[in-house]
C-alpha cells in the first residue's frame, strides 16, 4: 500500500521524510520534565558565571563569563516561553524540579580558583547540557515538535562554542592532576540527578560530602599583568570632552573610558547576585546589559590592540566596582547605574558627542565602536528606567539619589588609595600613542577633576 505520489518537492516543509516523522518521540509531559531541568540547569550556571566575574583577575575569562552567562540566559527565556506554550498552569518555573540539580549546581559553585571552576562549568555542566540536548533531539519527533527542536538547535551550536572555549582556555591555565579529581567529584552529584535530563541510571551509592559553602566574593580583581588597579586617578574621564583637546586626543581618551568599562559588569554582578528576590526578567535584561558592558570595554581593548599599543599600562582601576560593591545597597547600586546611562542620553555631552568624536578623529573603528556603544546605552537606559519605576523610584528621585550615592562612595575610596601611587599618567600615554604633549595641562585636568567630582 503506497502513499500519495511523490512530484519530488521535499516533504513536511523539508524537516524530514514521512518515515522519519512517523516515529513516535518524547510526548509533551516528557518534554515539559526535560525543559524544567534544561532551563534550570541554564539559570543557575548563569548566576555562577555572575557571581564569579567580578573577583576572577584573569581579563579574558571575565570576558567568556560575561558571554556565556548571557547565553545561559537567552536559553533560559526560551525554554520557559515554550514550556508556558505546552502547560497551563504553568508549572513552577523558579524552583529546583530536585533538590539534587541544586546540589549539583551548589558544589560547582565551591571551586577554589579559576582553574577549578572553570573545570567544573566547561568540563561537566556544559558538557553535560550539551548531552541532554542531543538526547532531546535524538528522542524528539521531528514534526510535532518542530519548535522545541527549534530552539533545542539555538542553544547547541552555543553550549559547543562555549565548551571548546573553556577547553581552551583551561589548556592555557594548565591546572595539573587536581582538574580530574574535581571533575570526578561534581560527576558523582550529576549522577546522583540522574544526568542533566534525569534520564541516567542512579547509582546507588551515597553522594560524596560536599565542600562548605562558600559566599560569593564581590571584590573586583586584575591579574598581574595590568598596573595600577588601585590608581583612581583617570584622566580621560574629563580630557574626553575637553574642546582644548584635539579630537584624536580626546577620541583617545574615550577608548581608555570604553577599556575602562569592565568594571560596569563587575558592579552589576554583585546586583544581580545580591537580588535574588526579584522576578527572572530583571535577571535576563540585566544579564544582556551586563553582556553589553563586557563588549565595550572589548571593543577599548579591541582597538588599542589594532594599534599596536600594550593596554595593559592603562592604570584600568577597580574603583567603580569596587566603591559600589562594597559601600552601596544593590537598590543603590541600580539607582547610580541608571543615572549614568541617562547622563549618556543629552546629545551635546552623551553618546552622539562620543561618537562624533570619532568621526573627527578620522578613526573608522573607534566610530563603528561608538556608533553601537551609542545604540547598547539607549536600550540600557530604558532597562534601568523600566525596574526602578517598578520598584517605585522616578527619574528625577534616581538623579538625586545618585549625587548623594556617588559623593558618599566616593570618599570611601580614601581608605583603598594607600594601596597604590596616586599618579596622573595621561602626559606619558599621550606622547607614547600620539607622540606629542598632552594638549590638556595637568593643572588644567586636576581642575576639571574637582569640578567633575
Amino acid at each position: 500500500m503506497a502513499g500519495i505520489p511523490s512530484i519530488g518537492v521535499p516533504e513536511l516543509a523539508g524537516l524530514g521524510s514521512y518515515q522519519q516523522a512517523a516515529r513516535v518521540g518524547f510526548g509533551v509531559e516528557e518534554t515539559v520534565a526535560l525543559l524544567l531541568r534544561f532551563q534550570w540547569i541554564a539559570r543557575r550556571t548563569m548566576g555562577l558565571l555572575v557571581s564569579r566575574l567580578p573577583s576572577t583577575p584573569e581579563w579574558e575569562v571575565k570576558c567568556g563569563l560575561a558571554l556565556h552567562q548571557w547565553q545561559c540566559a537567552e536559553q533560559v527565556e526560551w525554554f520557559r516561553q515554550r514550556i508556558g506554550e505546552m502547560r497551563h498552569p504553568l508549572p513552577a518555573l523558579d524552583v529546583a524540579p530536585e533538590p539534587t540539580l541544586d546540589r549539583f549546581c551548589d558544589e560547582v559553585g565551591r571551586a577554589t580558583d579559576t582553574a577549578e571552576f572553570l573545570a567544573g562549568v566547561y568540563l561537566v555542566v556544559f558538557p553535560g547540557l550539551l548531552a541532554g540536548y542531543r538526547r532531546f533531539l535524538d528522542g524528539a519527533n521531528l514534526l510535532v515538535d518542530h519548535p522545541t527542536r527549534r530552539i533545542i538547535g539555538f542553544a547547541l551550536p552555543e553550549t559547543e562554542v562555549a565548551c571548546d572555549w573553556g577547553a581552551r582556555a583551561l589548556a592555557a591555565m594548565n591546572p595539573g592532576d587536581g582538574r580530574r579529581r574535581w571533575i570526578d567529584h561534581l560527576g558523582q552529584f550529576l549522577a546522583a540527578a540522574g544526568g542533566v535530563t534525569g534520564l541516567d541510571p542512579r547509582p546507588t551509592s551515597p553522594v560524596p560530602p560536599g565542600r562548605p559553602e562558600v559566599v560569593a566574593d564581590m571584590t573586583p580583581r586584575r591579574d598581574s599583568r595590568f598596573e595600577g588597579q588601585y590608581n583612581f586617578e583617570f584622566p580621560p574621564h574629563v580630557v574626553y570632552s575637553d574642546p582644548a583637546a584635539s579630537a584624536a586626543e580626546r577620541n583617545l581618551a574615550l577608548l581608555c573610558k570604553r577599556t575602562l568599562e569592565m568594571d560596569v559588569p563587575e558592579m552589576m554582578a554583585s546586583v544581580m547576585v545580591e537580588r535574588p528576590d526579584l522576578p527572572w526578567d530583571f535577571h535576563r535584561e540585566y544579564s544582556r546589559q551586563l553582556w553589553d558592558e563586557t563588549r565595550h570595554a572589548m571593543m577599548g581593548s579591541v582597538a588599542f590592540e589594532a594599534r599596536g599599543i600594550d593596554w595593559s599600562k592603562i592604570p584600568l582601576n577597580v574603583g567603580f566596582a569596587l566603591r559600589l560593591n562594597r559601600h552601596a545597597t544593590p537598590l543603590e547600586r541600580q539607582t547610580i547605574l541608571f543615572a549614568i546611562e541617562q547622563s549618556l542620553m543629552p546629545g551635546e555631552t552623551g553618546k552622539r558627542y562620543e561618537y562624533r568624536v570619532a568621526g573627527e578623529a578620522g578613526d573608522p573603528l573607534s566610530e563603528q565602536f561608538h556608533d553601537f556603544d551609542w545604540a547598547d546605552e539607549v536600550l540600557h537606559a530604558q532597562i534601568g528606567r523600566r525596574w526602578l519605576k517598578l520598584l517605585g523610584i522616578g527619574v528625577e528621585e534616581a538623579t538625586q539619589q545618585a549625587a548623594a550615592i556617588h559623593e558618599r562612595t566616593w570618599a570611601a575610596l580614601d581608605q583603598y588609595r594607600g594601596q597604590a601611587p596616586q599618579l596622573d599618567w595621561w602626559d606619558d600615554f599621550v606622547r607614547r600613542v600620539l607622540g606629542h604633549a598632552s594638549a590638556v595641562p595637568a593643572a588644567r585636568r586636576a581642575n576639571l577633576k574637582i569640578l567633575a567630582e
